[in-house]
């Protein structure tokens, strides 16, 4: 065995990805899947991007008598190629998603909020008057693919949403504007752990107390920050 090639393209994500698949009709064309789909036509030597509609690419087949039809799934759904990847069909035609957690309000009707990998989060009506549960149907309610989603029960225009690496958002549905009130608003991205004033993980909970609705995140932000200003205070 030999390594033909050393682009990190290919080993980006490799605990999860770096799939290899053999085209059935030509010895030197191969497809190897990241967060990017790639082809190569001299063996592996060069790589060449595919215009796939999505990343993060888990799942390939190839049409074993027709190598220009192949199927791709990935981090969106799946997608359809009829002349070797250089088209592919849309993604919006299929109900797929990835939710870490799901939440609901205390509406009538229900909204159900979830937030997708590698894509928005989601509030979604529950049922409609109009038959049919569609795109307009749903809003992107805050925070990141990762996150925990927490409704206000008194009121489900407020939603608090979070994020990896900590972050949180606050939207006010009413006026459409949306907050970020994480704990640390610093992006770490880059940083090693000794740079980080919190170890704040990929996806973390969000509660907001039963007994005293008042008790939430945002709240906890305020206090920390006045904790933190009475220390100040103190040790001068």
């Amino acid at each position: 065995m030999v390594r033909v090639n050393d682009d990190q393209r290919l080993t980006q994500r490799a605990w999860y990805f770096t799939h290899i698949f053999a085209d059935p009709k030509s010895a030197d064309t191969v497809y190897m899947l990241n967060t990017g789909l790639f082809r190569s036509t001299d063996g592996g030597k060069t790589l060449n991007l595919l215009p796939a509609p999505h990343g993060d690419h888990h799942g390939f087949w190839i049409d074993p008598q027709n190598p220009n039809r192949m199927i791709n799934s990935n981090d969106g759904g799946a997608t359809i190629s009829v002349d070797g990847g250089k088209n592919w069909s849309t993604q919006y035609n299929q109900p797929t998603a990835q939710f870490y957690h799901v939440a609901a309000d205390n509406d009538f009707l229900y909204k159900v909020y979830g937030a997708q990998q590698d894509n928005s989060t989601i509030g979604i009506a529950s049922r409609t008057d109009d038959g049919y549960v569609g795109r307009q149907h749903w809003f992107d309610a805050g925070g990141g693919e990762s996150g925990y989603i927490a409704p206000d029960p008194r009121d489900s225009n407020i939603i608090y949403a979070g994020s990896g690496g900590g972050a949180v958002t606050r939207l006010d549905r009413r006026s459409n504007q949306e907050q970020d009130i994480t704990v640390w608003p610093e992006d770490g991205a880059g940083h090693g752990v000794g740079d980080l004033k919190y170890r704040l993980g990929w996806t973390m909970p969000i509660v907001i107390s039963p007994h005293d609705p008042n008790v939430n995140l945002h709240d906890r932000r305020e206090r920390l920050q006045d904790n933190r200003r009475r220390q100040e205070l103190d040790g001068d």
